[in-house]
């Protein structure tokens, strides 16, 4: 009598595939659950205050930050973070979301010039985002800025440009997906301004509260 032999066992990179499957699956499962916004609190009133912004529009938060001089004609400067693919080079279609936000991908630094000097210009520029402003000291305003923008030169060579964004984006040293997104690494950026933010399991954003 002729055994059939035993079937033979899935090749590792069909186990690798539906493994990732079942992680995605998880992930978009928990993610409606876990994802909450963040409160941000103000530090104490500094010796050398100024204002900066919390930029909030749709799924993206950034850190808007004043003019440094304030005869600085790129005016009030947005930087933010994100995935690589989906924000820089815009490939924006619903199958790209599983990759962006399930396993670490390539991140990107976005610079925003808004070409606005004071507080009215640029919320009179900004209507289509919410602008919360937090008072902090300049000193370390300046220097988030100067740190930002060094790191945005550094790799200004891969520059990419989304003109209808208003955005430039160059490829970040950091990873981008659900724990560690725009939220978080803006939340980052606050704390460096002697800001506190409130813990969440993923941050889908950010809300300033008040001291």
């Amino acid at each position: 009598m002729n055994v059939p032999p035993p079937p033979a066992a899935p090749p590792a990179q069909s186990r690798r595939t539906r493994r990732r499957l079942l992680l995605a699956l998880l992930g978009l499962l928990l993610l409606p659950v876990l994802c909450c916004t963040s409160t941000v609190t103000p530090p104490p009133p500094p010796a050398d205050p100024t204002t900066i912004f919390v930029l909030s529009e749709a799924m993206h938060t950034g850190v808007v930050l004043p003019p440094d001089p304030p005869t600085d004609p790129s005016g009030y400067v947005e930087f933010g973070f994100g995935d690589w693919s989906w924000y820089a080079l815009g490939n924006e279609q619903w199958y790209n979301v599983f990759a962006t936000v399930l396993w670490p991908t390539q991140g990107t630094l976005g610079r925003r010039e808004f070409g606005s000097r004071t507080e009215a210009a640029l919320r009179a520029r900004v209507t289509w985002a919410t602008l919360s402003p937090i008072v902090v000291s300049a000193a370390k305003a300046r220097a988030l800025r100067t740190k930002l923008q060094a790191a945005f030169d550094a790799r200004r060579a891969e520059l990419v440009e989304r003109p209808a964004l208003l955005f430039q984006f160059v490829p970040s040293n950091e990873s981008y997906w659900f724990p560690h997104n725009c939220a978080d690494v803006a939340a980052d950026w606050l704390r460096e301004l002697d800001c506190t933010t409130g813990w969440a399991p993923i941050r889908k954003g950010l809300q300033v509260g008040k001291r």
